[in-house]
């Protein structure tokens, strides 16, 4: 009898144990405290987010360029958990739930913006960084009101309601405001995606906000708050980039660097390269990989101006992994890269302009693929279904790329840091961690933090 309640209790401990992770919202213990700089407060947070960026993608980024990353060279080099609040979704997070995370330290539902599970607003440290007289910037390739810029500047139960997001944000009065979603801002009798007749852009100025819309115009702000919204909805892949109206992910952030830094209290900044995770989630590696490199253009600019300045902190990681990427696929030990360079528009820029007329001689041009009877065949019934599928497939197949799926994974991203406080970010952390710290480093927060044991 005993032994039989001895081994009932053995079966439900092990139970507890192997059910404890999902009845938890964070089982992990905050960065480890060590000596040095540490514990001084730092001027100047550059926050770089990689969206959807996996190791993957920045193994992939590396071998495109044919060298070494920007961030490769950054001195402390870990990584981090992205999971969100356990509800119905336990591992695998969206932009809004992890961005969420990095932005306050807290957990939250999936779709959620910088509110708790309860709907609660949560401050950021973006609006810490406010009340201590700093300057604030977010950059973006995506829209300004995506989900990863708005959880620093606005707070919101569902992600999707982006005309709300930017009425909040140009309320909240961040300093830099640059990336695309010009649709948010201006009412439908403007092409806008506004039904309240409401020209935010025109409300911006009003509060004292300089409104630009090109590279060239960018080039040409000096100083004061400015609103650059530099395409109607996300701005385009780098492979598609018009250069001479979008600007660089790293002139963005140059100009945004420029301008905040002339705040004698410093500035915090969060740099997004967004559409690493929309080419992901199209499974368009070449496309993803030159999108990943200028990403990493924009760390050299952030780490260009820390290492000359000597109090400004630079993290650079990703909200989530996208795509399940792998070097290599279909069983096969080989890849072969120097087919992206034959690629010379996205996937989806290339799907707009395909019909069952042009397509043979559009995908041999754009992509360098000479087809067989059969891949054509198929791409032509795919067409009429208005699938572009097995062109994917055949452009993977080509360079021997795999990918898992076209959504998020729960894969840890990469954690990199360079500037004082950096060695705060050497181990496996949390995202939630990575606000804590840079919370800290502020000086917004006095608490000695929890040493790893």
């Amino acid at each position: 009898m005993i032994n039989s309640k001895n081994r009932l209790l053995s079966l439900i401990l092990s139970l507890v144990i192997l059910l404890s992770p999902f009845f938890q919202t964070n089982n992990f213990v905050i960065a480890k405290d060590v000596s040095g700089n540490s514990t001084k407060p730092v001027k100047n947070i550059i926050l770089l987010i990689g969206d959807g960026m996996g190791t993957s993608h920045v193994t992939l980024g590396r071998i495109v360029k044919g060298s070494n990353l920007h961030m490769d060279l950054m001195p402390v080099n870990s990584t981090m958990s992205t999971h969100p609040a356990f509800q119905a979704e336990k591992w695998v997070t969206d932009s809004a739930a992890a961005g969420t995370a990095l932005a306050t330290g807290s957990k939250t539902y999936n779709g959620y913006i910088s509110v708790d599970t309860n709907k609660k607003p949560l401050e950021t440290i973006l609006e810490k960084s406010q009340k201590q007289g700093k300057s604030v910037g977010l950059v973006t390739t995506t829209r300004i009101t995506h989900a990863t810029p708005a959880v620093f500047a606005s707070h919101i139960s569902d992600r999707d309601a982006e005309n709300q997001i930017a009425e909040q944000m140009i309320s909240k009065g961040v300093n830099v405001l640059l990336g695309g979603g010009r649709r948010q801002f201006l009412p439908s009798s403007q092409s806008g995606k506004r039904d309240d007749n409401k020209d935010l852009i025109d409300e911006a100025k009003k509060l004292g906000y300089q409104y630009i819309e090109t590279r060239q115009e960018l080039n040409k702000a000096k100083s004061g708050k400015i609103l650059g919204l530099f395409n109607m909805t996300h701005m385009d892949y780098e492979i598609d980039r018009d250069k001479y109206k979008e600007p660089s992910l790293a002139e963005m952030t140059t100009k945004a660097i420029s301008l905040l830094s002339k705040e004698d209290k410093g500035f915090f900044l969060m740099v997004e390269g967004g559409r690493i995770d929309h080419a992901s989630h199209a499974n368009d590696p070449a496309t993803t990989a030159l999108d990943v490199i200028a990403f990493d253009d924009a760390v050299k600019v952030a780490l260009d101006f820390a290492k000359n300045d000597k109090d400004t902190l630079v993290i650079v990681t990703a909200d989530h992994e996208t795509g399940g990427l792998a070097i290599g696929g279909y069983g096969i030990y080989d890849f072969k890269p120097e087919e992206f360079k034959k690629q010379k528009i996205s996937l989806e820029k290339l799907s707009n302009i395909l019909d069952e007329n042009n397509y043979e001689k559009e995908i041999k041009e754009k992509l360098g693929i000479p087809l067989t009877l059969e891949e054509s065949n198929k791409i032509k019934k795919s067409l009429k279904e208005k699938s572009i599928e097995p062109i994917l497939n055949i452009l993977n197949k080509n360079s021997i790329t795999g990918w898992a799926s076209t959504a998020h994974t729960a894969t840890d991203v990469p954690l990199m840091a360079y500037g004082p406080g950096s060695e705060r970010f050497s181990v496996h952390m949390d995202n939630t961690d990575v606000n804590k710290i840079m919370v800290q480093l502020f000086g917004f927060m006095k608490k000695t933090l929890k040493k790893v044991s």
